[in-house]
């Protein structure tokens, strides 16, 4: 039996893990889907006090009062951020690292800063500066900077049915843990036994098309392709389980 944490992106929730959750249950595995501060049914706890060392401290918790090692931490997008200052922080609870269409960190990057970095060729500062007063602008009284409603993540319309069930759980992500950077003091998830799965079918250049790059040619990451748009959770739960178990071997 194997113990899974699973990491939501922005905007998301641990709602969006239900399916992948269901068949690795359905296995026998323990699974944690935790929801962190600000956001789905911790919506109401949004502020400009929530920042990336906050978020990284929601999963620690779950694994100090959970007790758990051996974990398959899991991120999917902006949790890849998450998962690697927990990594940074408790690499002796951690089996495997996965990262789902997701962010690599090296220390001092935020997502914010990341995003311009690698869809802009490398952007300089005054892009990344400008990226991050774009995201405080955007952000609401409480801190929060409200999900891409027209874009929804590349999430195919049909079924409707599904693409309603994302539409009516999105909701503002706190800011401060989009332009904070991480900090990591032990390497991150450097050492440790990783895995990347990118999600090839994306409307456009994305971030991690251009992360996927570097990693799959290093030997020391185990890279996968989804043929599936960025909530692969949510889009094909079945092969994301699949892959979950493989690096739980």
């Amino acid at each position: 039996m194997a113990t899974f944490v699973l990491v939501h992106g922005a905007w998301h929730g641990g709602w969006c893990w239900r399916d992948v959750a269901e068949d690795l249950r359905r296995d026998g595995h323990r699974v944690f889907t935790p929801t962190m501060s600000g956001l789905g049914e911790r919506s109401h706890q949004l502020s400009h006090d929530i920042d990336i060392d906050t978020h990284i401290a929601d999963i620690l918790n779950v694994f100090e009062w959970e007790e758990l090692s051996d974990v398959v931490l899991v991120g999917h997008s902006y949790g890849g951020m998450v998962i690697t200052g927990v990594a940074d922080r408790a690499r002796d609870r951690i089996g495997h690292l996965v990262y789902l269409d997701a962010f690599v960190p090296q220390d001092g990057d935020s997502s914010a800063t990341m995003t311009v970095r690698l869809t802009q060729a490398g952007g300089d500062d005054d892009a990344v500066e400008a990226e991050i007063a774009r995201r405080r602008a955007a952000a609401n009284a409480n801190g929060g900077v409200p999900p891409d409603t027209a874009r929804m993540f590349d999430l195919p319309r049909e079924p409707a049915d599904r693409f309603d069930w994302v539409a009516r759980r999105v909701v503002p992500h706190p800011v401060n843990t989009q332009i904070t950077p991480v900090r990591l003091t032990n390497g991150g998830g450097d050492g440790l036994a990783r895995t990347y799965i990118l999600c090839t079918d994306a409307s456009g250049p994305t971030p991690f098309m251009t992360q996927a790059k570097t990693i799959r040619s290093d030997d020391s990451w185990i890279y996968r392709e989804l043929d599936t748009t960025h909530d692969a959770m949510v889009t094909e739960p079945g092969a994301v389980a699949d892959l979950l178990l493989e690096a739980a071997v």
